[in-house]
């Protein structure tokens, strides 16, 4: 992640430095549909024990910096960085387990931090609005929680990957602008293992409607 701070740092700086580039900043809510798959191999032998299918909404307030060019032909680039600062809960699960003549709950949870997308977009000019695709890849720390009434409880950090594409629409607003992105984020499967050998898999997948406002200098 700090490799990472450091690469977009220094394309930021670049930028700033060549006049060919439009700045842009802003402030984005995005209502999230998280979807997730989580599975359990009890034994950590490759073979799946348990399914569980998760579904939450919820809304993540972001900040973005962007920078934007044109191209030939009317079309338009950009280069944009998106960052979530605070910790959101990505997946949360629980379900009910019989061990050695005890019956409990085994629950766990995923946090993410220090979410990052780096992202770039592509389009032209439609009936007075700007219409682009977007694609990206996403960065951040993640930190687990795992209850189980087998073993004892595992906490552990991770690290969380996945990629962004998405369609868009930008309008301008005076000193400003309004843009609408819907996107589908996929994240890799994050995995943990519990002390009694019990491996948890989340397959964390979103569609998101998001909704920004900026402005150009």
């Amino acid at each position: 992640m700090r490799k990472l701070i450091i690469t977009i740092l220094g394309l930021s700086l670049f930028c700033f430095s060549a006049n060919a580039f439009e700045r842009k900043i802003g402030f984005s809510a995005s209502m999230a549909m998280l979807d997730t798959t989580v599975t359990d191999d009890i034994d950590s032998n490759g073979s799946i024990d348990t399914t569980k299918d998760i579904s939450n909404d919820v809304i993540i307030p972001s900040f973005f910096l962007e920078f934007a060019t044109d191209l030939p032909n009317g079309a338009k680039a950009s280069f944009g960085v998106d960052y979530i600062p605070m910790s959101a809960e990505l997946e949360s699960r629980s379900t009910t387990q019989s061990s050695n003549g005890t019956s409990g709950t085994n629950s766990g949870t995923l946090d993410a931090s220090n979410h990052i997308t780096a992202y770039a977009t592509l389009g032209g000019d439609v009936a007075g609005n700007h219409v682009f695709a977007l694609a990206g890849m996403m960065y951040a720390e993640g930190e687990y929680d795992l209850k189980s009434v087998s073993s004892t409880n595992r906490t552990g950090d991770v690290n969380i990957q996945g990629t962004k594409l998405g369609i868009g629409i930008e309008r301008d607003m005076g000193e400003g602008f309004m843009r609408v992105v819907l996107s589908d984020n996929d994240y890799d499967p994050v995995s943990a293992t519990t002390s009694n050998a019990t491996k948890v898999t989340a397959d964390i997948d979103s569609t998101n409607l998001t909704v920004s406002f900026g402005r150009s200098f």
